[in-house]
């Protein structure tokens, strides 16, 4: 047996509360605590499910603010199988939400928002008006031929009203169409966002019809509520988050990514080579960074504003030189109309609402409205399709190894891009699922991957934002099951686990300065399992003994 290794310290600079340049005394993590650092919110779930092309997918998130400020969500439904559409089959989305000064919008997104679009989209489904009319906006050559597949059944207790009502017959499947469906998420966001920045003006301006004449009315003087419950109405404005939602209609073979802010959703694409020997994986960008940094945002930014405006809409890459998304939930305090925010803080908790930015004239400057990408799963694929049986462990053999599963998704917040690239997150999930395993050199690892990611031509978006200790010399590290903790590891490090344990081993506050939140989940996506209808199939824990124990349906 091997020594433990010494639990060296660490010195990292700091500033003493006069701004004084100082150290600090910190103990390093174990080989141990760092791998339950990186496991502690690990999970993995296996999808059985008729019609349904995923397989499995990994999450796990690591903090760096305390609390962490990232939130996930996943949620699968099924179409009402009594409403005659077309198609049947479940309905999956998967949502990472990166929290900005707080972690309340962030949560109550990840209990929400699915909800919201969840609304949206029963509305198109049964043929809404307010959605049929949006086909005459459509140009001819967006009407596809519906297509046929097969269907699939389960059930979601908690969202069985929105899909369960009197049978219907639409007059046409209004979802066929991915406009239509693109503008019922947006329609959510907006709704969501418009909840929660509105929901405190409400209650302040209940407050100043009850005539109250009080300077400073507390909540329970003036509404009768307690402090506690005007700030959960309050925290989630002040605070922000990025959100992207990741929806998949199995039934349409369709995928529908929505990003608001910086979090990113990255497709890998198995290709076969041309002789039949081998192959490599192709990275997709599914969305767009929205920050100061893009081009297109600052452009969008200054349309939206007056031309006396348009040197300061982004400032030092910031909106306003302040926040950096350009697109995120809550964050009231660059939507609200000038003076709102005062009247807030006075009424319900003096000193807890930060002053308007600088250059505040034509409010809002920052929006919830994501931007959609529709992804045909049918389309392009490899000419090797695999079935659930290519997701067994790889055999040994003389032959290159083949990998596991033909696509997956990679979603993460921008803790995650900060510290690897888009085709190295692909060559990384890739890898694993080709049966690499060990220490591997970085360009081993990245000859797996075509060279150039496809998507967006952006250049903001394929370098790490934080450029990592790394070169041709470093070493990545395929040692763990759970996909998620495999990218936040090489996130960290990889191989280099002296830099690993050092990262995970600063606390918060400090950490901040060398690594932010980091949330991901990775999704594998096979060909559906053929059957008849009925509601078979579920999804369960992977990574408990006791085996299949946990159902999210």
């Amino acid at each position: 047996m091997k020594p433990p290794c010494p639990r060296a310290d660490l010195t990292p600079n700091v500033y003493t509360r006069t701004g004084a340049p100082g150290t600090k005394t910190l103990t390093r993590l174990s080989p141990a605590e760092t791998d339950a650092r990186l496991k502690e919110h690990e999970a993995s779930y296996a999808v059985s499910r008729r019609a349904n092309p995923v397989f499995r997918y990994d999450t796990t998130s690591v903090a760096s603010n305390s609390p962490i400020e990232d939130e996930s969500c996943c949620v699968i439904l099924e179409r009402d199988a009594r409403t005659k559409h077309s198609v049947q089959g479940d309905l999956v989305f998967w949502g990472v939400f990166d929290g900005h000064s707080g972690w309340q919008t962030s949560r109550l997104l990840s209990s929400n928002l699915v909800s919201y679009v969840a609304r949206e989209l029963d509305l198109v489904f049964r043929g809404a008006p307010a959605y049929a009319a949006e086909l005459a906006k459509l140009p001819p050559t967006t009407f596809p031929t519906p297509p046929s597949v097969p269907s699939s059944s389960s059930s979601s207790s908690s969202f069985r009203s929105l899909f369960s009502s009197t049978p219907t017959q639409p007059k046409l499947d209004l979802d066929v169409y991915d406009p239509i469906l693109q503008t019922a998420i947006k329609n959510a966001f907006a709704a969501m966002d418009n909840q929660i920045v509105q929901a405190p003006v409400r209650l302040l301006e209940k407050a100043e019809k009850s005539g109250n004449k009080m300077s400073k009315p507390s909540p329970e003087q003036v509404l009768g509520l307690e402090e506690s419950e005007a700030l959960q109405t309050l925290l989630p404005a002040l605070s922000g988050s990025c959100a992207l939602l990741c929806f998949l209609d199995a039934g349409r073979n369709k995928l529908h990514v929505a990003c608001t802010g910086d979090s990113r959703a990255v497709m890998g694409t198995w290709e076969p080579a041309q002789n039949g020997g081998g192959g490599k994986w192709r990275a997709e960008v599914l969305s767009d960074d929205q920050t100061g940094r893009n081009p297109k945002e600052v452009k969008r930014m200054q349309s939206e504003h007056p031309p006396e405006e348009a040197e300061t809409v982004i400032a030092r890459g910031r909106v306003l030189g302040g926040l950096e998304p350009t697109r995120a939930f809550g964050d009231a305090r660059y939507k609200w109309p000038p003076g709102t925010a005062e009247r807030l803080a006075q009424a319900f908790h003096p000193g807890s609402v930060r002053g308007r930015p600088k250059n505040y004239h034509t409010p809002p400057y920052v929006t919830a409205v994501p931007e959609v990408v529709s992804v045909d799963l049918s389309a392009g694929l490899p000419s090797q399709r695999r079935s659930l049986a290519s997701f067994l462990p790889v055999s040994s053999s003389s032959e290159p190894p083949q990998p596991q599963a033909t696509r997956f998704i990679v979603l993460a917040t921008d803790g995650l891009y900060d510290r690897l690239n888009n085709d190295e997150i692909v060559a990384l999930v890739g890898g694993h699922l080709s049966g690499i395993r060990g220490n591997q050199s970085r360009p081993s690892v990245m000859n797996h991957v075509n060279d150039q990611s496809i998507g967006t031509d952006s250049s903001h978006m394929h370098a790490p934002r934080q450029e990592p200790t790394r070169g041709e010399g470093d070493v990545f590290s395929f040692e763990d099951g759970n996909l998620a903790t495999h990218l936040v590891r090489n996130a960290l490090g990889g191989a280099k686990k002296e830099q690993v344990s050092v990262l995970l081993s600063i606390p918060a506050p400090l950490s901040r300065r060398y690594r932010d939140d980091i949330t991901v989940t990775v999704i594998l996506l096979a060909d559906p399992v053929q059957g008849g209808e009925g509601g078979a199939g579920g999804v369960y824990r992977r990574d408990t003994p006791e085996g299949p124990i946990k159902a999210k349906l």
